[in-house]
């Protein structure tokens, strides 16, 4: 690895995850409660080498132990492995969340070794993993200077993944030859030299834990079982000792190694199982045909009986609930397959509130907190097709404020006796069960009290009435007067329902059916002979707001999803399909007077019915707005810094902790209208701590973390409101320049919000802050909703760029255009005359915006 790479590999992990905490490095976050992965350093001190490893667990919190001056300085010097194991514990017991597995290369295994067992012994007993790592049989002999630099330089070069002669006899030359500046360089040589003394001195501790020794078969064996009289597994890798955190292979086996470990799900590409394709194929033989055409039709008239044939057909060739467990009919396959298959079956026209309602809501909210006898009686039949579900949550006077609802369900000993009414339900008329809300307490808080039930809806006392409205899927009032319900058929404990509510919004909240909908009704557009460029713009709207909803199915299910991780997904998904609608609406007067297609006329005569309901149910847009707001109001920087590390995580801190207090010296002016000599300085910044070598290969002695990752500079550059400085030294392609383009306005994009929200934060009118004003600050929210939209989508375009054709680009950048001038406009009104005036830092966001904004030519 060149120079630049170690500089930045020195930055990088000398910084610590907490001010004032050196040594201890979080190498990636994750979902709070997820486990946690220790890693500790080998004998260079730094933890670059597992960067390629610690990329295999995003949805894991990786920790790392971090050799530097501040460890060394820090306190008596470690004399021995175990004193310097014990500083690292001291550190880890009061910063570092309790790790569940520690892992280590080389004499970073010993380290981990120690550190374990001071964790055991403290009362938390990690699983460890230890990647090739030997201790030494020979006397200890102390090692001159000349002997320590010629190793160190190896090492350093073998770790980047190349070999080379020794040929430096001053430390100046040996500096050159590894391309690291001589202040790190003789920084990271005092830390090699102390820990390879303490490694050639090092006998292991005894202990009990268990452990998994993965050996390169080129390497020095020691047999552990004579170290730890725990379970002792021995894992031998082809290769040799440098090769196993550089190549695929081992990597790959290694991932598996620690996933098992730890008994985490191993990632499986979506066609590997041998059963997927089956599904793929056998959905395509079904919907290939004039019945499927015919029911979908029928189906789409409302036609009961074309509906249930059809979901059972799907149910029948088990393509409705794949990703269930197999014991309630599905095949234990991951939820991106049954999304996926989802997407493919509603494209053809089929109804999707009856899937949405029956498997995305009812059925995965009683797989996930159903009883036992639940699930087996009502999931088998839902897989099969064989019954609908819906829900009953609104009542006359409880709409979108369902803690207000009066429904009561009383308890009669082993039973619950329901009284009630509830309203605006869909398809409660085809459907056998229904998830109903009701009171069961009147004390303490209003959201206390709530209990959930699924009902049989063809038992005594519930009456089905149709209420007619525009559009063909058909909204129900259900009564419930005295209706009897098992207790086995409550969802979780008595009173407790709300936090469970909150759950089953979630689902609902995904937008997966918002977006499938808004794709069939683009697809009758451009069938009525709707010109394609007038579409454009509609499309990459449709295209981002799938990335969003299919990136939403796979928070929901977390434990520790919340409404708010949905609240963006809900909110664009189903806006975005609005627009669609309306776009039907403008030109329906034409379209209902020409001859269509039967399919396409239905699809538009749904667009044009559908569309106004869409923003209302599973919560209104204004409360999406509300729960957003909330969320901002205490948490608006991370979530701004939120958009920021889905890109880049460690690497965007990085850029935004260098430059801002560089930019807080300097007075808005200056700071903020271009120069090209601050543009040049920045650029030599960048490329000094090797940020320049992020996309480059690592064949090329570069990072390889690739464009994705390197966007998160152009994002970070532009949330500071600097130039776009970033010139990355692989060699720049058009389309990469236009991501990173796009990028960078995202970011100025999110630095205006931010000083718009911290601006609204401390400002008061007619005895109100403003960010308690609604009617000012959702505009606000919406186009931070429509930001973290944009960057979710950028990032797939960025990770999928060689794939892409050059139209989706285009239709993106007409995207992200559009929603700056909004971002722009809103962050403006809210910023008032202030936000005008030449000397603010709002009007130079502004100014700047402006200049880059605008379709490459």
């Amino acid at each position: 690895m060149d120079g630049d790479g170690k500089r930045l590999s020195s930055y990088l992990s000398a910084r610590s995850a907490a001010p004032g905490v050196p040594g201890l490095v979080e190498l990636s976050r994750s979902a709070p409660g997820a486990k946690v992965l220790l890693f500790a350093h080998p004998v260079g001190g730094s933890l670059l080498t597992y960067q390629p490893l610690v990329r295999r667990f995003p949805e894991y919190a990786c920790w790392g132990l971090e050799s530097s001056r501040e460890v060394l300085d820090g306190g008596e010097p470690t004399e021995s492995m175990q004193d310097l194991a014990r500083r690292y514990a001291e550190v880890l017991a009061e910063h570092c969340p309790d790790v569940d597995l520690v892992c280590g290369w080389s004499f970073g295994g010993a380290l981990a070794w120690e550190i374990a067992n001071l964790l055991a012994a403290r009362g938390k007993r990690p699983k460890v993993v230890l990647l090739d790592s030997t201790w030494s049989t020979i006397e200890y002999e102390e090692s001159t200077h000349a002997e320590e630099l010629e190793w160190f330089v190896r090492d350093a070069l073998r770790s980047g993944g190349h070999d080379g002669e020794f040929l430096a006899s001053t430390e100046s030359e040996a500096a050159e030859i590894v391309g690291m500046d001589e202040e790190t360089f003789s920084e990271r040589l005092r830390i090699f030299g102390h820990n390879s003394r303490l490694l050639r001195k090092w006998k292991p501790t005894p202990g009990d834990l268990d452990v998994v020794i993965v050996r390169a078969a080129e390497s020095f064996k020691r047999d552990w079982r004579t170290v730890s009289s725990g379970e002792v597994d021995f894992q031998e890798l082809p290769g040799e000792h440098y090769g196993l955190l550089q190549n695929a292979d081992p990597l790959a086996t290694i991932e598996k190694i620690i996933r098992s470990a730890l008994d985490l799900p191993v990632s499986t590409p979506v066609v590997s199982t041998g059963v997927e394709p089956d599904l793929h194929a056998a959905l395509k033989e079904l919907v290939d045909t004039p019945h499927w055409r015919d029911l979908v039709l029928r189906a789409r008239k409302m036609e009961p009986e074309a509906i249930a044939e059809a979901y059972r057909e799907l149910g029948g060739r088990g393509l409705l609930t794949p990703d269930w467990p197999v014991e309630f009919g599905g095949a234990g396959l991951p939820t991106k397959t049954g999304v996926e298959l989802f997407e493919q079956f509603i494209a053809t026209g089929l109804p999707d509130l009856v899937y949405a309602l029956t498997v995305q809501i009812v059925g995965y909210f009683v797989l996930k907190s159903g009883s036992d006898r639940l699930k087996q009686d009502l999931l088998p039949r839902i897989s099969r097709g064989e019954e609908f579900a819906t829900v009953l949550y609104s009542e006359p006077r409880a709409g979108s404020d369902l803690a207000s609802l009066r429904a009561r369900a009383d308890r009669r000993g082993d039973r619950y006796v329901l009284n009630g009414v509830k309203v605006f339900s869909i398809y409660s008329h085809l459907s056998g069960s229904a998830l109903v809300a009701a009171r069961t307490g009147d004390d303490g808080h209003k959201y206390d009290g709530i209990t959930l039930f699924v009902i049989d809806l063809a038992a005594p006392g519930v009456t089905v009435e149709l209420v007619e409205t525009i559009q063909p899927e058909q909204m129900c009032r259900v009564r419930l007067k005295d209706v009897e319900v098992e207790s086995w058929r409550r969802i979780g404990e008595e009173g407790r329902g709300w936090a469970l509510l909150d759950g089953a919004l979630a689902i609902e909240r995904t937008g997966i059916d918002h977006v499938v909908r808004a794709a069939r009704w683009l697809k009758a557009l451009r069938a009525a002979a709707v010109g394609s460029d007038e579409l454009q713009l509609l499309e990459g709207q449709v295209e981002c707001a799938t990335t969003v909803a299919r990136a939403a199915t796979e928070v929901f299910l977390r434990p520790d999803a919340t409404a708010t991780d949905t609240a963006v997904a809900k909110l664009y998904t189903s806006e975005t399909c609005q627009q669609v609608g309306h776009e039907v609406l403008r030109r329906w007067r034409t379209l209902r007077t020409e001859p269509q297609d039967g399919l396409v006329r239905e699809e538009l005569l749904s667009g044009l019915t559908e569309s106004p309901g869409l923003t209302l149910s599973a919560g209104s847009s204004e409360i999406m707005l509300s729960t957003l707001s909330v969320d901002l109001k205490e948490e608006y920087a991370t979530r701004c810094r939120d958009i920021l590390h889905r890109f880049g995580g460690e690497l965007a801190d990085a850029v935004v902790e260098v430059l801002e207090p560089v930019g807080a010296g300097i007075k808005a002016k200056p700071l903020f209208s271009y120069s090209a000599d601050r543009r040049a300085a920045l650029a030599g910044t960048l490329a000094e701590l090797g940020f320049d070598q992020v996309e480059t290969p690592e064949d090329d002695g570069g990072l390889g973390l690739g464009l994705a990752v390197g966007c998160s500079i152009n994002l970070s550059l532009g949330y500071l409101g600097f130039e776009n400085a970033y010139q990355p030294s692989a060699e720049p392609g058009a389309r990469e320049g236009r991501v990173r383009h796009a990028a960078y306005v995202l970011g100025l994009g999110l630095g205006l919000f931010r000083t718009a929200w911290e601006h609204a934060a401390g400002r008061e009118q007619f005895g109100r802050k403003l960010v308690d004003i609604d009617a000012l600050m959702f505009p606000l929210i919406r186009s931070y909703a429509e930001l973290h939209a944009v960057s979710t989508r950028l990032q797939e375009i960025a990770n999928t760029l060689p794939g892409l054709d050059d139209a989706a680009l285009r239709r993106f950048e007409l995207l992200e255009q559009d929603v700056l001038v909004r971002a722009v406009r809103a962050s403006m009104q809210v910023l008032g005359a202030q936000g005008i005036t030449e000397w603010s830092v709002a009007s130079r966001f502004y100014l700047r915006c402006a200049e880059n904004l605008g379709l490459a030519a």
